[in-house]
């Protein structure tokens, strides 16, 4: 009897031991955990290229990008382009050093993923070809760099949300191939969708932009 109970009790001990499977949900976030601040490069990016904003200096604890409050953050004016140029290439690195640092920045996700369908030239083979609409919540970003702003799906396009500075994307779903080495996602801007694929980097341990395509 006594010899039962011991093998009883080491296969629970071995069963406790086990790390658990995680579940679609989970791997998709651990995705988007990963990359969001690599996304958040390239969005911040996109404001440099058009000349709207300057990188605030990297001695603020915690900032929203951008953030009209901030006094450091000027509008350049189109026909300044040299001057815009110069401060760019002087302080652009400031603001991408934030990004690598625990929560120093803050950036907006809507707080629903969309449906994602997979694209007729990506040649990867997923675990499911299309995925419909889910909610997050705001534990799911726990371990990502960026400090996550969840805004409300319904709200997005009405008052405060439409017309704030702070940067902020809708994401779709994660497409994840079946050896968990490749995934796929869309972010869905008004001035044009741009598609996301990812691989695991083993030598990291963690998801890394491959590359980014625009519609």
């Amino acid at each position: 009897m006594k010899k039962a109970l011991s093998i009883v009790s080491i296969v629970l001990f071995l069963f406790s031991c086990t790390e658990k499977e995680k579940t679609y949900e989970e791997l998709e976030a651990e995705v988007l955990c990963d990359v969001l601040p690599e996304i958040a490069k390239y969005e911040i990016n996109s404001f440099l290229r058009l000349g709207i904003i300057i990188p605030p200096p990297p001695e603020i604890d915690s900032i929203i990008y951008p953030n009209k409050q901030i006094d450091s953050i000027k509008k350049v004016e189109y026909n300044d382009w040299e001057k815009y140029k110069k401060i760019r290439n002087e302080k652009s690195d400031s603001i991408f050093n934030l990004v690598e640092k625990f929560k120093r920045i803050e950036f907006g996700i809507l707080d629903t993923l969309a449906d994602v369908e997979k694209l007729k030239f990506d040649k990867n083979i997923y675990k499911f070809n299309n995925l419909d609409f889910r909610g997050v919540e705001l534990n799911e970003f726990e371990k990502c760099n960026l400090k996550i702003n969840l805004v409300n799906f319904k709200n997005t396009f009405e008052g405060e949300d439409r017309n704030s500075n702070n940067p902020l994307v809708f994401l779709t779903r994660v497409l994840i191939d079946e050896k968990d080495e490749k995934a796929f996602f869309s972010v869905l801007k008004m001035y044009g969708t741009y598609h996301v694929f990812c691989n695991f980097s083993q030598k990291e341990n963690k998801w890394k932009i491959e590359k980014i395509t625009k519609e």
